[in-house]
């Protein structure tokens, strides 16, 4: 590939083309995303409140493996409340309106989300594998449950952390 003259002034166009002007989206894309957005975060937040109350009510599914996907749902409540609408506003606004503190909060919360996702996941995966190889031993005690949750939420806030401590929120003049 060959950059010349006209490919430069085509990129730069382009580049131009790009800036976010102050009203950058036209009010019918804000309007769907802020419909959007709002239909993912009420199912979002009524389906793993739901999860959380069947598995804690009903005595039946007081095992390791349920704790787990209670732990799941846990993490998916956290980024529903705690990342998911600033991005809406980060989107209609064009801009981060939060300030700094929330700017590394939010950063935090989503990398910590994603990590006790991903390790839970492994978790179950791991719970699976032994009792498929393990029939007739023992499954994993509530006490080995809770006790691998704590780890992953550890493991999850200490993956996370240089994250949010080397956040850095710039301003952008277009």
């Amino acid at each position: 590939f060959n950059w010349t003259d006209r490919c430069i002034v085509e990129w730069e166009k382009f580049a131009e083309l790009a800036k976010y002007q102050p009203e950058s989206q036209k009010p019918t894309v804000k309007a769907l995303l802020i419909m959007a957005y709002s239909v993912i975060i009420i199912l979002s937040l009524f389906g793993n409140m739901l999860v959380c109350h069947v598995v804690l009510k009903n005595k039946r599914m007081h095992s390791a493996t349920s704790l787990f996907i209670v732990n799941l749902a846990v993490s998916d409540i956290m980024i529903t409340l705690l990342n998911t609408p600033f991005t809406l506003v980060r989107f209609v606004n064009s801009t981060w309106i939060f300030g700094k503190a929330m700017c590394h909060i939010s950063r935090f919360v989503q990398y910590c989300s994603l990590h006790v996702s991903t390790l839970t996941l492994t978790a179950i995966a791991l719970d699976r594998h032994q009792v498929i190889l393990n029939p007739l031993k023992q499954r994993m005690s509530l006490t080995k449950g809770v006790l691998s949750i704590s780890v992953i939420w550890l493991m999850a806030t200490c993956f996370s952390l240089p994250h949010a401590i080397y956040q850095k929120l710039f301003q952008y003049n277009y």
